[in-house]
């Protein structure tokens, strides 16, 4: 099936990673956050001194105790880090140097499903996992409509899949055919037309979807909702295709992983390239050598380091680690510079959706982008400006209104079931009012889920 997208943006940030990969060396800590879970409230598992192995249960899901997060390393608990209310913010493992980022785990080859979901779960592998709709980690209990594979991500500086999985071919193969097991529904691979595609397209026994256009062709939402649209009551699951290759690799050669290859991106990286690390790393050290000095004079001050892309990561907070979905660490430099009459100047380096500067006539130009909002918040405007970035075949302004007032009978006749906070994320770039449109969704999708 192909499938045309039309309606997108793509933002051409500068520092895009060269395709090389270095190893990380293994850090002296690693910290596990319990926020990388969407919507899960953690119960300890382990108290501070204990010694782990990969796999280890740390904690679980108060409200389904099959969900458990396990330890990415071998070493000690170090610290529970606590919040307001005693929320667990990070779990602090000091690491054993010289360890092996993999660990051999003797078990019968399971069966069935049922024997596969137990070994997914009991080894922490179950939360690579997460279904559509709100983007949490699936109940074992209830099987999927479909499961979708997306080999591919538009966004911003997007790290290159075929790249990272360059020979682990049988690891995915094998990762698919479990999952097939598991869900007992068919298997979406979506990939982009005109691509290196070799490695996916020699998987059986899928069904294969060939995606074409802009931002957000590469967004899983998008593509379920051009091949298998959600509706009330039906959950869809999708993963990240190198958490398939993890997957496949502890049923195949019965070795468990929790290593991320993440692409080191932005205008403000020296070197941009692609890092080896287990799941977790302290970045500490990392970031102190990463940022072009030429660029900042402070790093804590004036470049922003976020976990995943510009549009929908999270910035790196004191206990600095890759999220646990995040393939890609983005550095951009902080905004908020008055510049005197800059609207009056061509612009031939700044970017504009709607040709305000000369810089349209060089599409091909990368641009450096920053924090600044470039305008003040202001009261919520009735325009078409989202319809041109929103590929879904849904009202977005009306459902965007409909999140903000909380109104759920509105929101369901709307689709609310088929979009996710990150679908918004183009129309909070270009929405002439500055409005947090994917904090609005998430707050409305929170309320959803209390109320179903």
């Amino acid at each position: 099936m192909h499938i045309r997208i039309t309606k997108g943006l793509d933002l051409k940030l500068s520092g895009e990673a060269a395709k090389t990969v270095a190893d990380m060396p293994m850090p002296r800590y690693c910290y596990v956050h319990p926020a990388d879970f969407k919507w899960m409230t953690p119960k300890l598992d382990v108290q501070e001194g204990v010694q782990v192995e990969i796999g280890t249960p740390l904690f679980y899901d108060k409200g389904n105790d099959q969900i458990r997060i396990v330890s990415p390393v071998k070493g000690t608990v170090r610290q529970v880090v606590r919040g307001e209310k005693r929320i667990i913010l990070a779990i602090v493992i000091e690491v054993d140097a010289d360890q092996p980022l993999c660990r051999q785990i003797d078990f019968p080859e399971p069966s069935n499903a049922e024997e596969c979901t137990g070994l997914m779960c009991k080894y922490g592998l179950w939360p690579m996992l997460r279904q559509r709709p709100y983007s949490t980690i699936p109940d074992p209990e209830i099987q999927p409509k479909a499961v979708f594979i997306s080999c591919f991500d538009s966004s911003p500086l997007a790290p290159d899949y075929a790249f990272i999985l360059q020979g682990r071919g049988e690891d995915f193969c094998s990762g698919a055919r479990v999952l097939q097991k598991l869900a007992q529904a068919p298997v979406h691979l979506c990939m982009r037309e005109g691509a290196d595609n070799a490695l996916f397209d020699s998987l059986p026994d899928v069904e294969k979807h060939y995606v074409s256009g802009p931002h957000p062709a590469g967004n899983v939402g998008t593509q379920i909702h051009h091949i298998a649209p959600i509706r009330k009551g039906e959950t869809v699951w999708f993963v990240n295709p190198e958490d398939v290759a993890a997957i496949g690799r502890f049923f195949a050669r019965h070795e468990l992983g929790f290593e991320r290859t993440v692409a080191l991106t932005g205008p403000c990286v020296q070197n941009p390239r692609y890092v080896r690390m287990p799941y977790g790393a302290d970045l500490s050290a990392l970031l102190d050598g990463m940022v072009e000095t030429q660029c900042i004079a402070s790093l804590q001050k004036n470049v922003r380091i976020i976990s995943g892309n510009v549009l929908t990561g999270k910035t790196l907070d004191e206990w600095p680690s890759v999220r646990f979905h995040d393939r890609q660490i983005t550095s951009i430099e902080e905004g908020g510079k008055r510049e005197i009459l800059g609207w009056l100047l061509p612009g031939f380096k700044k970017w504009s959706l709607s040709h305000t500067f000369l810089s349209w006539l060089t599409p091909k130009r990368t641009y450096q982008f920053n924090t600044s909002l470039h305008g003040g918040r202001r009261t919520f405007m009735m325009t078409d400006v989202y319809e041109k970035v929103f590929p879904f075949e849904l009202l977005p302004l009306q459902l965007l209104k409909a999140c903000a007032i909380k109104d759920i009978e509105q929101m369901e006749a709307l689709g609310i079931y088929e979009v996710d906070p990150e679908d918004f994320a183009l129309c909070e770039v270009v929405c002439p009012s500055k409005t947090e449109c994917q904090k609005i969704v998430e707050e409305a999708m929170r309320q959803l889920r209390i109320e179903n």
